[in-house]
């Protein structure tokens, strides 16, 4: 069965091999999103190790579809690479997909009315994840603020369910970026309310960047978002804390009793 798109609160662990999503889903994460290189901002996960966690795991397990750390402006070469590696992720078992193609003339020119989201091939990736949940990643962050807009319009007719994002430019801290991230948030609660057919679903806002147990529920509380995006790695290690994911579960599912009792 394809799993629902997320709904309320969710702590997904980005996790850059096998341990640490044994070790995430084992402290409480909702949902593992798979990778590799750390150090070139994740790239596209490995079926083997895909297959070897669907059986070890019950929790759904987010691929991340990004063939090199070059931005996210893909030649025709990379966009076939990304359909067959979303297909071989798909055969694997994959419950849902993270990638994110941009324009590249957007950012050659200045003009409010160019898009910055590649609609077309957004919207051919979604359709070949057969209704599994697709994320559209951090190349968020790239896209200027007075044209989020216009990109989660984009986004939204491209049928993703999510968007993940820091609310700033690429390498800030989602902590450095929430009055941005207020603003994103309202953004996308206007877009809900002009969206009246239920097939318009406006996609979630997953809050990533640097979010750790020691500020989770501060972001909560500020911007109003209720999924959170972290690899739960402390210092240099290159392994998941379980202790870090127990904690900020813990914060995110205090900080959503609390909202719920204040309504």
């Amino acid at each position: 069965m394809i799993p629902a798109a997320p709904q309320g609160r969710i702590l997904e662990i980005a996790c850059f091999n096998q341990e640490s999503a044994v070790i995430a889903a084992g402290a409480g994460a909702d949902r593992i999103e798979l990778c590799k290189d750390y150090h070139l901002g994740g790239l596209s996960a490995d079926t083997d190790i895909l297959e070897k966690l669907k059986s070890q795991l019950t929790i759904p397990i987010y691929t991340m579809v990004r063939p090199h750390a070059e931005g996210f402006c893909y030649e025709g070469f990379d966009f076939e690479v990304m359909k067959q590696t979303l297909n071989s992720l798909k055969s694997c078992g994959a419950d849902g997909f993270v990638f994110g193609i941009l324009n590249r003339s957007s950012q050659k020119t200045c003009d409010p009315n160019v898009s910055w989201v590649d609609v077309s091939r957004n919207k051919q990736l979604v359709q070949l994840a057969d209704g599994r949940p697709c994320t559209f990643h951090r190349a968020f962050d790239v896209i200027p603020e007075s044209h989020w807009e216009n990109a989660l319009s984009d986004i939204m007719e491209c049928g993703f369910t999510s968007i993940l994002t820091n609310g700033g430019a690429s390498g800030t801290r989602a902590m450095e970026c929430v009055d941005k991230l207020q603003s994103l948030v309202r953004y996308k609660m206007q877009l809900q309310r002009e969206s009246k057919l239920q097939s318009n679903r406006v996609p979630e806002i997953i809050v990533g960047g640097g979010v750790r147990a020691s500020n989770i529920g501060l972001l909560h509380k500020i911007t109003g978002v209720s999924a959170f995006h972290s690899a739960a790695l402390l210092a240099t290690e290159e392994v998941a804390s379980a202790i870090e994911v127990f904690k900020m579960k813990d914060e995110i599912t205090r900080g959503w009793q609390v909202n719920k009792k204040a309504k």
